[in-house]
């Protein structure tokens, strides 16, 4: 252990000698009833365990980066060391990667988050299916760093094809996690727009705790592909897919004007046929996004997202079809998988939307989602009260239902509200690199606390030091 550590502090610290970018930041959180609220520990890469009241975190951050003198190749390391303080004390790399650009080219590998989208604001990063709530886990990725141009100007193109290991402790050891993206774009992304794609993802592989290990590469493209399980496979990929298969269809419209820009956006997940062939077409996120070019205005961008699951294809997995025979079309269960039983999941995180209902933790691993029913709204915020004076505000209100029962009906029983808000003030010194912050929120609704109906406060007090700036 002691040699790791100091393995870690000299790989780290080399960066402020040779890199372009280095920050410390201390950040301190408390919550009330034994938990922090929602916003405090949503959305921050897996740091912050909900059921946490107290939690120091010391933070480095570094980027070194250099291009070649065509300017055709890029290389840069990304690091994100932290420091956390609580019931148990964890030093981790939260992120830690390399990439490398060649013209429109990426190859990157090693834990990296996505990319921030729509300003923060948005409760799950305009995709259902992948977001910045859980720690990023080591991952190969090749694609473009933009959308390139095929042809003419209006049309172009972005995807990217990307393997992965979910190396934390679940109930398939070593699962892999591929990943596919294609998405299309019309128009000029400085006027008008329209984007869409499709997000396509399998786990795969692994050690079952009854069955042993799983097909792995010899099956590789089976997986991949889509394809039925050969003789090897488990009984339910033979008569099914290969693997735990689900993603995405995404959609965003995209106008600027004089002052502002707009966007219209949609996340639509699929878990299988019924949802790929849109029988789903109920359950959606809805998203709209306003943002001012002015750049210190009070209220400089605005957000509002619908959320609906319900549908899951209909309530039974067995429907009748007018021939006579059943068909397995419905109870989805979006993001939760019978054999691969931690679901998308990574170190007791959601992968997906924090929206999701809590974890089901047995044995200290976990087995999916009590809840992948539900409705509601999200709003978000934010602007400035001076030119050293940023705010954001969030509030969302939702209620679960559980997931469908035997009977078709609902597994939560009244169904379960949770108002979830916060709002965050940051300071920027003058004439210093340093920035200092802090995050009030507040939780009320019976979703976390089995059923039983809390009320919840917490803050989140952060203060960062720019030590180097590129």
């Amino acid at each position: 252990m002691t040699r790791k550590l100091l393995f870690i502090f000299i790989l780290f610290f080399s960066i402020p000698v040779f890199g372009q970018e280095f920050e410390a930041g201390f950040h301190s959180l408390a919550g009330s009833n034994k938990q922090l609220p929602f916003w405090i520990w949503a959305n921050q890469l897996g740091r912050y365990n909900r059921e946490s009241s107290t939690i120091q975190n010391l933070r480095l951050s570094g980027a070194w980066k250099t291009t070649s003198k065509n300017g055709d190749w890029n290389w840069e390391v990304n690091t994100d060391l932290d420091l956390l303080i609580g019931e148990k004390t964890d030093l981790r790399f939260t992120v830690l990667s390399t990439g490398i650009d060649w013209k429109s080219l990426q190859l990157s590998f090693g834990a990296f988050h996505e990319q921030e989208k729509y300003s923060g604001i948005s409760a799950s990063n305009g995709n259902l299916a992948a977001t910045r709530n859980a720690r990023p886990h080591p991952k190969l990725r090749l694609g473009f760093n933009r959308f390139v141009p095929v042809g003419v100007s209006w049309f172009s193109i972005y995807g990217f094809y990307e393997e992965g290991l979910l190396n934390d402790e679940r109930y398939i050891d070593h699962t892999h996690l591929h990943r596919k993206a294609f998405y299309f774009r019309i128009g000029n992304a400085e006027n008008f727009s329209f984007t869409g794609g499709l997000e396509h993802f399998v786990m795969w592989g692994g050690t079952h705790p009854v069955y042993g290990e799983l097909p792995g590469w010899e099956s590789y493209f089976d997986y991949v592909f889509v394809r039925k399980g050969g003789e090897n496979a488990l009984p339910t990929d033979q008569a099914n897919r290969m693997g735990n298969q689900f993603g995405t269809y995404q959609m965003e419209i995209k106008k600027n004007w004089n002052t502002f820009s707009g966007s219209f956006y949609i996340s639509h997940p699929f878990d299988d046929r019924s949802g790929i062939e849109l029988q789903n077409y109920r359950d959606n996120l809805y998203g709209l996004y306003f943002k001012l070019h002015e750049p210190d205005a009070f209220l400089q961008e605005f957000l509002v997202e619908y959320y609906y699951t319900k549908h899951q294809s209909g309530a039974f997995h067995l429907a009748p079809q007018p021939d006579g025979s059943n068909s397995g079309r419905g109870r989805d269960n979006y993001f939760n998988h019978g054999v691969y039983r931690s679901g998308v999941t990574y170190r007791q995180f959601g992968m997906v939307s924090p929206l999701w209902g809590p974890l089901t933790i047995e044995e200290n691993i976990s087995m999916g989602f009590a809840s992948t029913r539900l409705s509601g709204v999200h709003a978000g915020a934010g602007g400035h009260l001076s030119p050293l004076l940023k705010w954001k505000s969030m509030i969302s209100y939702f209620k679960h239902y559980g997931n469908y029962d035997s009977s078709g009906e609902d597994s939560y029983m009244p169904p379960r509200p949770m108002l979830a808000t916060m709002v965050n003030i940051d300071w920027h010194v003058p004439k210093k690199p340093l920035e200092l912050g802090l995050t009030l929120a507040a939780d009320q609704g019976n979703l976390f606390d089995d059923g039983k109906h809390t009320t919840r406060l917490g803050l989140h007090f952060h203060l960062t030091w720019q030590i180097l700036q590129k």
